[in-house]
């Protein structure tokens, strides 16, 4: 049997082995291999724990909800898992997650305005307004005004049931206002909407909110009261505050 020898040529001798073909042994490239495969599961973890904290604030505020405005809203107990469910892999925290009503929503905030009472107009903005009118919904609610945030409590088929308003006034302060569809009120759908503007002002580093409410608007200076808004004084429209805590 004949025996083959490898004499290396020049261009061995100047390039190694790697540029022949080889594969040597290389740890960086398993070191970033490894990083890479950590880094995904690192994700898929935060993902998922994301996720179940989703879940679970919208079943809270699920169950939250009586009996009564379960049925006006076309839900069921048994069906509350699998809605907080599919809320959760969209995104939205809670079942009536805090969301941006932009310009192209006027439509439906017209649609909303229809179905408000005239008195809970004049409660939400010290006088009669005709917010039928696109142009003067826009202007009222700011949506067209970078300072101000507009947020919109929504049921399954997109409808709007509330309307929030978070307006800058100064550093770490916001001037906030809410509205509630006239025949959905007493039924915690405020309660669900004022909690979500309250834990979005302290995300975004606000450590004041204030709220102008009329006198006689009896059920929302109980809803603010209910979350530690203090009121200076008995005037017909007095100011209430929170100081927002960590």
């Amino acid at each position: 049997m004949s025996q083959i020898s490898f004499r290396p040529t020049a261009r061995h001798l100047a390039y190694g082995p790697a540029d022949v073909g080889w594969h040597p042994f290389r740890l960086d490239r398993i070191a970033s291999t490894v990083l890479t495969a950590l880094r995904a599961t690192l994700q898929f973890g935060w993902h998922r724990l994301r996720q179940a904290w989703r879940y679970s604030a919208a079943l809270r505020e699920l169950h939250a909800l009586d009996a009564r405005t379960l049925k006006d809203l076309g839900l069921h107990r048994g069906d509350l898992r699998a809605i907080a469910d599919a809320y959760a892999h969209r995104g939205i925290v809670g079942r009536f997650g805090a969301v941006r009503v932009e310009i192209a929503d006027v439509a439906r905030c017209v649609e909303f305005a229809g179905l408000l009472h005239p008195n809970d107009i004049r409660l939400r903005f010290g006088r009669p307004a005709a917010l039928s009118d696109a142009g003067t919904f826009r202007r009222l609610f700011g949506l067209d005004d970078r300072k101000i945030e507009t947020i919109g409590l929504f049921d399954l088929s997109g409808q709007i049931l509330g309307l929030a308003t978070v307006a800058w006034v100064r550093p770490g302060t916001a001037e906030i206002a809410l509205i509630i569809r006239s025949d959905l009120q007493r039924r915690g759908l405020g309660a669900a909407l004022l909690a979500n503007v309250i834990r979005d002002a302290r995300d975004a580093g606000f450590r004041l909110l204030l709220a102008h409410i009329g006198y006689g608007n009896v059920p929302m200076r109980r809803l603010a009261h209910r979350f530690g808004f203090e009121f200076a004084g008995t005037a017909p429209s007095a100011e209430a505050q929170l100081v927002i805590r960590r």
